[in-house]
């Protein structure tokens, strides 16, 4: 902890260290200028996945973290998962180094209980499964995490939050972009990027490569490609199309078998997981009034991963080489209506009513077929309707209540409601908050249909919660520091579970979580930004339903892999020429098992300390045409720290990049 406290106060002495140059060389009459011009602009971020309108993340009674473009380009990591960490109430686990599989738990929820959305359109997996491990910041200008059960808006799997990631729109005039990067591990990563726009519409595109050859000494590389495009076109002011494409494509080699690396005595050379994955959207909005608006989405995502593991004696046993190749299509149509009626006794009224039908579609295609019928090729529908009423009282009270109804080939009917409640003090600016809902998730196509000789249930129950919770914020100094403290209480029942090889799953367990988050922001003068959060994490298995084993889901323990304590503290600064980043994120221990030893006992798995700094520095300004050519340089893990987020699993020591961007 000493070089974690070193390692910040020499970024702190630094900054301190360039205002003081300033004001000794600056006359007086210039600093009263520039002390007036150094005033924190503060203004409450708008947020969208909140209520599906575009409001002040002070209208809502929800916990919402809004990530925008200037965060993502200061931290200058390529992967979203490292600046996820930082959202509180979020746990990210990566089974190992980079491109292992990464999931999110939420609150203490299983990692399948966050519905993931780009640019509107729903891309996990049935059951709600999502690897973070491919998602990069390519292409993506802006990123909402809105915590707590949403299935009132989205349905199924929005369970315990809902983290939407935004392509920005092409703006002003024509901008070229491009950027190349090196470090350890063998790694290097490329972009190159446009963006236009104007008032009739705006054209905006980014492609990214990266490569890492991985901690491991064999069979450890990953590469990642990532393009996305957004095409705006808006003939009139009250009519608007918008088109979005993203492609994802990554292979990631790993030598691993299933207890970690730590405990592989034969790494497997030739071992790969490819994923690639397209999802686009195509939506349309008209303003028919002053008070009436149509929206419209079409949007598809289509993802193929293929599993390959050639035989090779040991790790393997003697036999046929082992292929596993599956395709998971997801098609939506939505349409809502937002009706803004006038104001009566002060009161602004705004209504959402929308319907929806989602269609899933999955091949499976294996070799060897492990006594299952091959290929397997399964389909799923889900019609919905949703309503909700947002109601503002002299911009001082904000009540959001609705509701969605769900009739899925998946899980039968399902009736979601959730209701938020914020209040302003006058003169303190006190924000008091609170919301209640209930969430849903859908079995995966495994627990309904079955694979691999293992019966599937056809007559499985959604996965249900019930949540709550209360919160408290406080702006200081005009807003320019602000705290908040949220509480919040998780009950789920209804958990699907595994029951054996003959009767396959069924809704059998129950658990409860609760905690506080506690988050920090100070502004206190342009440029320079802080942050901290910290989340404090009970969980607790109230039903193992007599199948949870004394090491999966034992009653009356924690469950797996959730730390009671976890934080992050972020330092910024960015003014004229220089861009400066400094985030320490600190995990606290938790339980996990070790499947190296017969049973896979429960052990503790210690925590840890990450600490990253990014700093970029603008060289050259409108240089033989070009706008700007910036050096660039992040360190990640600047402690070194010999950590483990999943046990048996190594994750990345030291680790350096430096490069350049060129900007036309």
């Amino acid at each position: 902890m000493t070089r974690v406290i070193s390692s910040l106060m020499l970024f702190v002495v630094v900054f301190l260290s360039e205002r003081v140059v300033a004001a000794q060389t600056t006359p007086p009459t210039v600093l009263a200028a520039d002390a007036k011009a150094d005033a924190p602009e503060v203004m409450d971020p708008v947020v969208v996945t909140a209520t599906k309108t575009s409001i002040p993340v002070g209208e809502t009674g929800s916990s919402v973290t809004v990530i925008d473009r200037q965060e993502i380009e200061s931290r200058q990591v390529t992967d979203m998962l490292q600046i996820l960490r930082n959202v509180p109430g979020l746990t990210v686990i990566q089974s190992g180094s980079r491109g292992g599989t990464t999931t999110i738990s939420t609150r203490g929820g299983n990692v399948n209980m966050n519905q993931v959305l780009i640019d509107g359109m729903k891309v996990n997996a049935g059951g709600g499964a999502f690897d973070f491990a491919n998602l990069t910041t390519v292409g993506i200008g802006r990123a909402e995490v809105v915590r707590g059960p949403q299935s009132a808006l989205y349905g199924a799997d929005a369970m315990t939050s809902v983290l939407q990631f935004f392509t920005p729109r092409g703006e002003g005039p024509l901008s070229i972009w491009g950027s190349a990067t090196g470090g350890n591990y063998s790694t290097d990563e490329e972009r190159i990027g446009a963006s236009w726009g104007g008032r009739l519409g705006g054209a905006f595109f980014e492609f990214g490569h990266a490569h890492t050859g991985g901690v491991l000494e064999v069979n450890n590389a990953f590469t990642n490609y990532t393009a996305a495009l957004r095409l705006d076109f808006e003939p009139m002011p009250d009519l608007a199309f918008t088109l979005t494409g993203r492609y994802i494509n990554s292979v990631f080699h790993f030598p691993t078998e299933g207890a970690g690396d730590l405990f592989e005595p034969f790494p497997d050379p030739h071992q790969s997981q490819e994923s690639s994955r397209f999802v686009g959207s195509l939506g349309v909005r008209y303003r028919q009034t002053a008070w009436l608006e149509h929206r419209f989405k079409i949007g598809g995502n289509t993802e193929t991963g293929r599993f390959s593991d050639p035989v090779d004696v040991p790790p393997d046993f003697p036999g046929a080489d082992t292929i596993n190749k599956t395709t998971e299509n997801r098609l939506l149509f939505d349409y809502n209506a937002v009706v803004s009626a006038p104001k009566v006794m002060q009161i602004a009224p705004t209504l959402v009513v929308g319907a929806s039908y989602e269609e899933e579609h999955f091949v499976q295609d294996s070799n060897p077929t492990f006594g299952s019928p091959n290929p397997t090729d399964e389909r799923r529908h889900t019609w919905s309707g949703y309503g909700e009423l947002q109601l503002a009282w002299r911009d001082r009270i904000f009540f959001n209540g609705g509701g969605r109804y769900d009739d899925s080939t998946a899980f039968g009917e399902a009736f979601s409601p959730r209701v938020t409640l914020a209040a302003v003090v006058p003169v303190t600016e006190t924000r008091l908050r609170g919301a209640w809902g209930k969430g849903i998730k859908a079995p995966s196509f495994f627990d309904q249909f079955g694979g691999f000789g293992i019966p599937g249930n056809p007559d499985l129950k959604p996965e249900r919660s019930e949540s709550w919770e209360v919160g408290l914020d406080q702006p200081i100094f005009g807003g320019a520091f602000q705290a908040g403290v949220t509480y919040f209480h998780n009950d789920f029942r209804d958990l699907i579970a595994f029951v054996s090889f003959d009767e396959g799953s069924t809704n059998v367990q129950a658990a409860t979580t609760q905690g506080v988050e506690v988050v920090f922001g100070l502004r206190p003068i342009k440029g320079f930004r802080a942050n901290a959060n910290y989340t404090y994490l009970d969980t607790n298995v109230t039903d193992d339903g007599g199948v949870g084993g004394q090491n999966t889901f034992p009653e009356g323990q924690p469950l797996l892999r959730r730390p009671r304590h976890s934080g992050s503290v972020s330092v910024g600064y960015q003014r004229d020429r220089l861009n400066a980043e400094a985030t320490l994120y600190v995990k606290g221990a938790s339980i996990d098992r070790n499947f190296s030893e017969p049973g896979a006992p429960r052990v503790n798995l210690r925590g840890y300390q990450k600490l990253d700094l990014a700093v970029a520095y603008t060289l050259f300004r409108n240089v033989i045409g070009l706008r700007e050519v910036v050096w660039k340089t992040v360190f990640q893990n600047v402690l070194n720290q010999n950590y483990q987020e999943i046990t048996g699993f190594s994750s990345p020591r030291l680790s350096a990049l430096t490069g350049f961007e060129v900007r036309y």
